[in-house]
């Protein structure tokens, strides 16, 4: 097969996505016959038709859908090729993605960027007379589903993740986490809710709260939502949840107003007196920060690094920032 040529893959994204040869041409700023062009080849060196045309516009063939999928894939690979040239070149700096739930996120990258830029430059060891170089961070902020998939696709080097227990499923066979520090978790109820007793387990009674409304998360999978039902459950009754978000600062301003309760870590705390702020029993439930990684890359990482000194750069990089996360978090343990 002939070597496949990126325009071609361009070509057959923007029409997938923009729905017409003709905005796809405006969307790549193209000229039509161009657009086709580029697409014609693309489909003699693969042997295939990938895009049908109706009444409705140009739409991709089931095998189009396959190679949109990998265009996608590859374009955004070259992409991130290109970032990188362009960082070392200007920076001498080896790129890290690292993502982070946004909560734990604003906590920790702020104080492993500062630590990243008090760090002596490294040089690698097989390439001695290569420049200095250090690691720069390209930071994703999402839910926690999508970074865990992001890591399984290649797509992030590390990711800040939560979880109220280590050992659950949701941690795939391809990834590994590494503990970095527990949060203690706090119910935040209106002022006007009135006390609320504890059990002699230090647990707050939460049959009190049976007719109030939940804040929870966005993400379905949500620790901290998973432990707050299995309490709510335990205590006789299921939690109406009336609204979902991320933002704990919001949730903050709903539970002051009187429109919800909410379980929320200490990171996120507010410290005005403008709610209830009641602390649950460490031993009962935390939030436990990980650091989480692809768990093959270290075991073929030094057959790589032997053969490739990009490779090796970039897996050292990792490694400081690695080192990095665990100095800046230490504070918390």
């Amino acid at each position: 097969m002939e070597t496949l040529d990126t325009r071609g893959l361009s070509a057959l994204r923007a029409i997938a996505e923009a729905g017409s040869v003709a905005a796809a041409a405006t969307t790549l700023g193209w000229s039509q016959p161009t657009v086709n062009h580029h697409l014609r080849n693309l489909e003699r060196t693969l042997g295939s038709t990938l895009i049908e045309k109706s009444s409705r516009g140009s739409q991709p063939t089931v095998v189009g859908n396959l190679v949109v999928s990998r265009a996608i894939e590859i374009l955004g690979l070259c992409d991130r090729l290109g970032a990188e040239v362009a960082l070392w070149r200007e920076d001498q700096a080896v790129l890290v993605r690292i993502g982070a739930v946004p909560t734990v996120g604003a906590r920790v990258i702020p104080k492993l960027h500062n630590q990243l830029q008090k760090r002596v430059r490294w040089q690698s060891q097989e390439e001695t007379s290569a420049a200095m170089t250090t690691a720069a961070l390209d930071v994703t902020m999402d839910e926690h589903a999508k970074l865990v998939a992001r890591l399984e696709s290649g797509d992030l080097d590390l990711a800040l993740l939560v979880s109220t227990d280590i050992d659950k499923t949701w941690i795939p066979s391809t990834l590994t986490a590494k503990h970095l520090y527990s949060e203690q978790l706090f119910l935040c109820v209106p002022k006007s809710v009135g006390p609320i007793s504890f059990d002699a387990h230090g647990m707050p009674d939460l049959t009190a709260l049976v007719s109030q409304t939940w804040a929870f998360s966005i993400d379905p999978g949500d620790a901290i939502d998973e432990v707050v039902r299995s309490f709510c459950v335990a205590a006789g009754f299921e939690p109406r949840v009336g609204m979902r978000m991320d933002d704990y600062a919001a949730i903050i301003r709903m539970i002051a107003a009187g429109l919800a309760v909410a379980v929320i870590p200490d990171s996120s705390v507010p410290e005005g007196p403008t709610v209830e702020i009641i602390p649950m029993p460490m031993d009962a439930c935390r939030r436990d920060v990980l650091l989480v990684s692809r768990a093959r890359a270290a075991q073929s990482s030094q057959k790589i690094s032997r053969h490739d000194p990009i490779v090796a750069a970039h897996n050292a990089a990792i490694a400081e920032v690695v080192a990095d996360v665990g100095t800046v978090t230490a504070q918390w343990r």
